[in-house]
Order: C-alpha cells, then structure tokens, then sequence
C-alpha cells in the first residue's frame, strides 16, 4: 500500500543553497519498519511531468531485505511511495529497481507469490492495482504473460511496460510486447514501417523509453534473423532513418553524418522529449578512443574525445537522460590533469559534479568537506526534470565511510532576478528562481523560493509591472512589483525544516485583481514570494524574496 507523505515540506532548499544535496541516504531509518531497520541502498531514478522525483531503493535489518521506491508525487517532503507487502491473495516478496510515477501514482513490477504458495511470479502494478500477472491473459491478446517488468508512466497515468509472451499459461516464451496502457506499441513478429524484417522474439530491447505525455517513444529493436549487436532504432513506430538509412548495428553511418568509414556498432540508453527531440547513445567502429557518441536529433552532439566545458571526454557514456522539455544530462569520464580519469556528471555542456566532489551529504544546505563522491552508482542513477532539478545516486566517501544516497541539484534556470531583497530572521535575504520553459505553449514554468525562515507560510504574487515600494502595509521587506498585483493565494505553502516553496503555475491562468488571463508569446510577467517573518524582538511581520522576470515565446 501506499505509505503517507508530508506534503508541502520542500525538501530542495538545500540543493538550492549548496548545489547538491543527499535527499536520503545509507544507514538513514527506515520509518515502516521495525527498530534498526535501515535504508541500505538506492538505484533507479525517475520524475514526474511536474514536480515529483523518486528512487527505488532497499532497506536492511531485522525485517529482512525491504525494496520499493521512495520519492514524492507532488515535490513535497520524500517518503516510501511504495514497498513490499501482501495485496489480496499476492505477496509481493520483491519490487524490481524499474518503476515509474505520474501524477498521482506509481508504477511498478513486483515479484510475488500467490495464494497456492507458487513464488517467483513477475506482476506489474498501479498502486494496487494488479495491472499484469505471470501466467494470465496478456491485454488485447490470445497470448498469456511470461514475465513483465520496467514498467512506466505517463503524466495521464498511463501505464507502459515489456512483456513477455506465451501461447499457453506456463507455456514457453514466444517473444516480447512493449504495452502503452492495453495496447501494444510493439510485439514479436510485427512487420515495422522502413525495416527490412518482423520482429524477432526478443523484439523490444529493455532500454526504451516515453516522453512524458506518451505521445513519443525510442526503442532499440530486434529483427528476425538478427545476431548479437545487430539492434534497430525505431521513433514512434518506425524504423529511424538518417543520412537515407536505416540506423541498424553493423550498417554503416551515413557521410552525411561522419561515415561511411565507421559503421553503428552498439546502441545504449536513450530518450525523448513530448515535442519528439530525441537522442540515443553507442559505440561505432570507429577506432578506440573515438568510437563513443550522443546522437541527438539525427546528428553527432558530441564524441568520445571531445572537449567539454574545459574537459575531454573519454570512453563509454555511462548513463544519459531526457527531459521532458529536451533538455539533456549525462555521465562520461574526462581526463582531469591531475587525478587522471574521473566520472563526471554534465547537463548539457555544463559540468556539474565529478569524482572527488564534496557534497552536502546531511541536507542541511551546506557542503560537507569530509566527502567525496566516489563513483555514480545505479542502472538509471541521474534523471532531470521539467522543474529543473537534476537527480542522481551516487556512492560517497563520508568520512572514510563508503555510503550511497539520492541526491538533488538545481540546474541553471530562466529569466533575469532584479530587484534587491531585505535579510529576514534568518540573517539571509529569500531568492526566488524560475525553471522550465519560457515558451507559452508548453505551460511548463516552476517557481521556487529558498532561504526563507523555516515553517513560513507564503506564497508567489505577481504582476507585468515592475516597481519597488520600501516596507509596504509595515512589512519587513520590499515589494518589487508594481500595476496589477495577482496572487497565487490558492497555493499557499510551509516552508518546512528547509525554508523552501516551489510551484507549478498554469500559464493559461495567471492571477490577477480582475480575474485570471492567459499567457501569450511576447508577455513579459514578473514574480516575487511573499511570506511571514518575524522583526528582531519576535514581533509577527512579512518579507519578500527577490524577483524575477520571464519574457515568453
């Protein structure tokens, strides 16, 4: 079941402050179980469409080895979203790394064993809802299931996942379905649009992956008659095609793009956004030293021995992800001319953590001289968000000690701050930041405000006029917005321990003293938080955050 989560406890703040901040750790507690029970390790990472972040983790000790993910739904404080339990006449003795949440839900594959005691049955799950179970009717199918895993969802919670398939139940595997909700995007012996063959039985390659709406998807694929390394790329249902071919393993790369002296050898992780900008990652034939890539909308974004923010990358690209927007991060080692080859962790060009970094490793918004990240561990460990924050696993030296943790890190935001802020009771003036896009259509913009005093209640005003009044109604701070003053009143916040709130707005409704308007391409609005505070004696007062401005397209 669902385990309750403290909802509006923004736990970014200190990544905010510090750039990096360990959400949940190794040897932290683990709250559902009993006394001396810990979190023992942490693996795969996902967001939601908006706010929400997650990691799939196991927990240790006197209840025996729990797994489930950990996260928030709503970017409120994490809690467990899910762990092992007994569901009806199912108990769940496992839940695999692979998962993914919505809006409101999560989605996730269980191994369970079932009322006649039969173990080691794969299940696929919406909360607790029993999606998919070993041995049943596939969905939209005659065939029955032989496994299910790496499920997913969209923000619609929307279910998708690989399946295996048999013709009878407890029958042998007869090939792979790839499900969007019940229906099959992809299934074994499919006759695929620009490829030259069906598909094969192991016909969807376990590294796929949905934009976030659904409306988009990347797969490697396997056709009839293929070999090891011998995948196909396939966009949205069909085959990929770049420079006129098809973009297969062991077909050569088009001139167009750097061939034909190199042939696509190996294809990695990729991605893709809900405006369709994709990229995938590999190896060519190329010789060694040269042959690592990211493909990103048809063409070589960057290569092994490339320069990178001041730094050469090397060998193989050891994890990448999409955003929803079409943003881009990833891992790849660089030559450091001191400490020689170190994994290192970039959005876009920007380097943003390598090995050897110090964290803030107990989320108190300062970094911790005493460590050091060691390696970034995990099979997906780093996804981004919409909302501008990137999320990573990674193994750290803390003091001495080897210890894993989920961390979260701002990236560089939109629009311009202005306007000066007033110190409040905690000696620091509160900021306010904007992430996502500024294009109108795509309603993606998160504001979040950090260094407020701790359990403040406040909220976001906001106007098209700038201006700066000193002290307004006996507040504290200063007022920097002028004209016609909206309020986001409906989603006032706390704080919490961190002194941080942070929103989604709905740009087709932005507030204002005569009712809400919509955001259209060439408007300009500016935003600033407004939240309690008290004046040096303890008396109750008001202050403001800076402000930012966000001109839209």
């Amino acid at each position: 079941m669902r385990l309750p989560g403290t909802l509006f406890l923004w736990i970014f703040a200190a990544a905010v402050a510090s750039g990096q901040s360990a959400l949940v750790r190794e040897g932290d507690p683990f709250p559902p179980g009993p006394a001396g029970q810990i979190y023992s390790s942490f693996n795969v990472t996902a967001v939601g469409s908006g706010l929400g972040y997650a990691c799939s983790f196991t927990s240790a000790g006197p209840g025996g080895f729990v797994q489930g993910v950990w996260g928030s739904l709503d970017g409120g404080a994490g809690d467990v979203l899910r762990a092992q339990s007994m569901i009806a006449n199912l108990t769940q003795t496992g839940i695999e790394s692979f998962f993914g949440i919505g809006d409101t839900m999560v989605a996730y594959s269980a191994t369970v064993t079932d009322a006649g005691g039969t173990p080691n049955l794969d299940s696929v799950w919406i909360d607790d809802q029993l999606l998919g179970l070993n041995n049943q009717q596939a969905p939209s199918s005659t065939d029955f299931l032989d496994f299910a895993s790496r499920p997913g969802m969209t923000s619609t919670n929307l279910p998708f996942y690989i399946a295996g398939l048999s013709a009878t139940s407890g029958g042998p595997n007869i090939g792979r379905a790839l499900y969007l909700g019940t229906s099959a995007i992809y299934r074994t012996g499919d006759v695929v649009p620009n490829m030259p063959a069906p598909l094969s039985t192991a016909a969807v390659d376990f590294d796929f992956r949905f934009s976030s709406d659904g409306s988009h998807h990347i797969a490697p694929l396997a056709l009839e008659g293929s070999v090891a390394e011998d995948a196909v790329m396939a966009l949205d249902g069909a085959g990929l095609v770049l420079g006129g071919a098809l973009v297969r393993e062991g077909q050569p790369v088009p001139a167009s793009l750097g061939g034909p002296v190199e042939a696509w050898e190996r294809f990695d992780f990729c991605g893709v956004s809900n405006a369709g900008d994709y990229m995938f990652t590999g190896d060519t034939s190329a010789p060694v030293g040269e042959d690592e890539f990211i493909i990103r909308n048809g063409a070589f974004w960057a290569r092994e021995g490339d320069m990178i923010d001041g730094f050469q990358v090397v060998g193989g690209v050891e994890s990448a992800t999409l955003s929803a927007l079409g943003d881009i991060a990833f891992i790849w080692s660089i030559v450091d001319p001191v400490e020689g080859n170190l994994e290192a962790l970039y959005h876009g060009t920007t380097l943003m953590l390598k090995e050897g970094d110090p964290v803030d490793w107990d989320g108190d918004g300062s970094i911790d001289l005493n460590t050091a990240i060691t390696n970034f561990n995990g099979i997906n460990p780093i996804t981004l968000s919409s909302a501008g924050m990137l999320y990573f696993t990674a193994e750290v030296d803390v003091a001495g000690t080897a210890l894993r943790g989920y961390f979260a890190m701002e990236v560089d935001g939109i629009g311009t701050n202005y306007c000066m802020a007033n110190p409040n009771s905690t000696g620091a003036p509160a900021t306010i930041s904007a992430q996502g896009s500024a294009e109108a259509g795509t309603n993606q913009l998160f504001l979040r405000a950090s260094s407020m005093p701790a359990f403040a209640f406040g909220f976001f005003v906001v106007s098209d006029t700038q201006g700066f009044s000193t002290n307004p109604g006996g507040s504290a701070g200063n007022l920097c917005l002028d004209g016609s003053i909206g309020r986001y009143q409906n989603l006032v916040q706390s704080s919490g321990a961190l002194g941080s709130i942070a929103i989604q707005t709905d740009l087709s409704s932005i507030p204002q003293p005569l009712g809400a308007v919509a955001t259209l391409p060439g408007d300009t609005w500016n935003f600033q938080t407004w939240f309690r505070d008290q004046g040096p004696s303890g008396t109750p007062t008001s202050n403001f955050s800076d402000a930012i401005e966000v001109t839209f397209f």
